[in-house]
């Protein structure tokens, strides 16, 4: 069921963000009245097909890793040709600037999708994590730093910081970098600021957070979430939404301290005191045991940290919520942002100083989108918007075959005066073919390899 739930988060969101590409060149193509032949999302055998009133077929592949609008007079060695149908406009009929308003309407209609669900998140509201530090670990960079447990990050490199995700996206413009991040926080009230020195920060690294790499945790309050079966908690009387204040008189303040004390009383009789619904209770429990990967015998009462942001206390939570306006700027906003992020990305890689082992592949957005579905509908929609920045950037690259190479030779048929010979036009399909082929197949490498 993990598998078939995996497998089907991934289907439904590549099926989104690849419909809407395919979309909005349709769409446009349908404005300019360029007879559209075929609508397909996916490659190969086709699970179903269906035929409107002007003849153009609508049709799903097997394999969801793509899509394609086919229309009269294309010839793309993926797509296909179509037959001529002399009393129809084809794309070859088409004006320079037509063709290439269709051509960019595939990209365009990803950012709109990004847009569109970010304006929806932040109309809807969403409760996110705030910027105080829950744990600092021991001998990290943010230690070094001066960083503690309760300081509350206010901006980073000049950026205000609202939300705790708001410290990894900063971040992210980092990675690769030489140099110092300036951090400014607030402890007891009071302002401070500090630096990190940073060498080629996380340009071999893969898949590391940058928070955690500073050796910054975010603060989760000791609130009860979860509770293990027939486990210690759950057998002696403590509840979901139980807020621990004490272990054996210690004043437990976040969810690394129950941890860290916990785990040094195993399979003891312990006092635990606890505030539920305003009143403070002391409940006795015996603890019990397991053997970490160090082979050392650590204690725990069979709970998980809860989630539930809505019973944290207010302070450490912060509510991202606008009115319509509002929420329609936040969505160009962050669509803005997220894309400025990913193009630094993808120049670092190409520089070289971020490495491309951090590329994946459909494997790893399968495994992403699994996880993002379970998580809810709030993450999952983040994905998707997210994803949508990078297949419409991905289409803008000037490599034939993609959109971007596409636009290129529009702009070189509009320079000359004359279409682009179909020689040259065949020997940049090839191209382009061998170039997505190879990225395609380095990115499975990658995801091969995070397996293994």
């Amino acid at each position: 069921m993990e598998i078939l739930f995996t497998i089907f988060s991934f289907v439904m969101l590549i099926s989104i963000i690849v419909g809407i590409h395919e979309l909005g060149h349709f769409l446009v193509a349908r404005y300019f009245n360029i007879h559209v032949l075929k609508f397909k999302i996916g490659f190969g055998k086709e699970i179903f097909s269906i035929t409107d009133k002007r003849n153009c077929s609508y049709s799903f592949g097997v394999l969801p890793l793509g899509g394609y609008v086919q229309m009269l007079g294309e010839n793309n060695p993926i797509q296909g040709s179509g037959e001529g149908l002399s009393d129809k406009k084809s794309y070859l009929d088409a004006t320079p600037g037509e063709r290439a308003a269709v051509t960019l309407a595939g990209p365009m209609a990803n950012f709109f999708l990004a847009a569109i669900v970010y304006f929806f998140l932040a109309l809807v509201g969403t409760m996110q994590l705030s910027s105080f530090i829950g744990n600092v670990l021991e001998n990290s960079s943010a230690d070094v730093a001066g960083l503690s447990a309760g300081d509350q990050i206010i901006e980073i490199d000049g950026e205000k910081v609202q939300v705790f995700n708001d410290l990894n996206l900063i971040l992210s413009k980092r990675i690769g970098d030489t140099g110092n991040i300036n951090i400014k926080f607030i402890r007891d009230g009071f302002q401070s600021s500090t630096q990190i020195g940073i060498d080629d920060w996380l340009s071999e690294s893969d898949q590391k957070t940058p928070t955690l790499d500073l050796g910054i945790q975010p603060f989760l309050p000791p609130l009860v979430g979860k509770l293990q079966e027939d486990g210690p908690a759950s057998v002696y009387g403590l509840k979901e939404g139980d807020l621990i204040k004490e272990v054996n008189g210690i004043k437990i303040a976040t969810w690394q301290d129950l941890s860290n004390n916990l785990s040094l009383l195993p399979d003891e009789l312990i006092e635990i005191q606890i505030l539920r619904s305003g009143e403070s209770i002391n409940i006795l429990l015996e603890s019990s045991s397991f053997i970490d990967s160090d082979g050392i015998k650590k204690g725990r009462i069979g709970i998980m940290a809860s989630n539930k942001l809505s019973d944290w206390p207010e302070k450490y939570t912060y509510e991202k919520k606008e009115g319509f306006f509002k929420a329609l700027w936040v969505g160009v906003e962050e669509t803005y942002k997220y894309t400025v992020l990913i193009i630094y990305s993808i120049g670092k890689m190409i520089s070289g100083s971020i490495s491309a082992d951090n590329l994946g592949g459909p494997i790893q957005i399968s495994v992403l989108a699994g996880s993002a579905a379970k998580a809810g509908y709030i993450t999952f929609l983040s994905m998707v918007a997210l994803l949508s920045i990078n297949l419409g950037l991905l289409n803008l690259l000037p490599i034939p075959i993609l959109d971007g190479g596409q636009l290129v030779m529009i702009a070189i048929e509009k320079i000359k005066g004359s279409p682009v010979s179909e020689m040259a036009l065949e020997y940049s399909m090839r191209i382009g073919i061998i170039l997505v082929v190879s990225l395609m197949v380095f990115a499975f490498a990658n995801d091969i390899a995070r397996l293994i």
